[in-house]
């Protein structure tokens, strides 16, 4: 796979081939997700960058999928790098992919970039999806890689009370110009295994159907992973605020830097 030119110097992507869940909703994934307030969510990642980052410059999202945060950190002048692995999600981010922001394909547990980053993210469970340990490891790791002794990598992990909560049972369904699909959601939670599978319906009458599966990291093994890709934490926050989590914490935030 290669990945599109980037301002300021080449950057290189390593990938396994993998089986990719999101093949057949990104043209309605935003849709899926119109009750994120995105614009929100970026002044709580840029603050934090601010916070932990002298004159940030440069950033890359791991699980850039169809390229919101990208756009609005060009919009500000900074140099972002979004990569995903999923070719069909990058179709869908190309058309924001534009002035200081460009978006390859790459595979969270193997890459490394010919440059260093300010500022790595990687929000909205994405590193949930590596169901092994060693995966979830070898993410940190590439992500260490990529980062200078001055750079911070935030990245967040759903827990069991957001799953129990809000998706174990559930089913819901949502159509888009004349596109339904019907997600439903199951736990197990001797596994710790989240099982998704949306059924899309096309105009023509076709079907298709994607399964997702999710691991719930404790913080106990998210710490483990962070010290086993050499990296210290520097702070742990709940939901994107800058308050410690607590039993009802949705997204757990992870800010790291690389271990001395």
């Amino acid at each position: 796979m290669q990945n599109a030119g980037a301002p300021g110097g080449p950057l290189f992507c390593f990938a396994f081939v993998m089986t990719r869940p999101y093949t057949h909703i990104p043209d309605i994934y935003d849709y899926l997700l119109r009750h994120v307030d995105y614009e929100r969510w970026y002044r709580y990642l840029r603050s934090l960058l601010f916070r932990y980052v002298d004159d940030p410059r440069t950033i890359l999202e791991i699980g850039c999928g169809t390229g919101k945060f990208g756009s609005k950190f060009s919009r500000d002048d900074f140099l972002v790098y979004g990569m995903d692995n999923s070719i069909e999600m990058l179709r869908v981010a190309k058309p924001r992919a534009r002035r200081n922001f460009r978006a390859f394909c790459g595979d969270a547990r193997c890459f490394a970039l010919a440059r260093k980053m300010d500022f790595i993210f990687s929000v909205h469970d994405t590193l949930n999806y590596l169901i092994e340990m060693e995966d979830l490891v070898s993410a940190l790791a590439s992500a260490r890689g990529a980062m200078h002794d001055g750079s911070v990598f935030m990245f967040d992990l759903t827990t069991e009370y957001n799953i129990r909560r809000f998706f174990d049972g559930k089913v819901t369904r949502h159509v888009r110009s004349g596109v339904e699909v019907v997600w439903e959601n199951s736990y197990d939670p001797s596994a710790r295994i989240v099982f998704s599978r949306l059924s899309v319906k096309r105009k023509d009458g076709s079907v298709h159907e994607e399964e997702h599966l999710q691991r719930i990291y404790t913080k106990e093994e998210a710490l483990e992973a962070v010290a086993g890709a050499g990296l210290t934490l520097v702070d742990i926050f709940g939901d994107y605020t800058f308050d410690p989590p607590h039993d009802e914490t949705v997204m757990v935030n992870y800010v790291t830097r690389k271990g001395q």
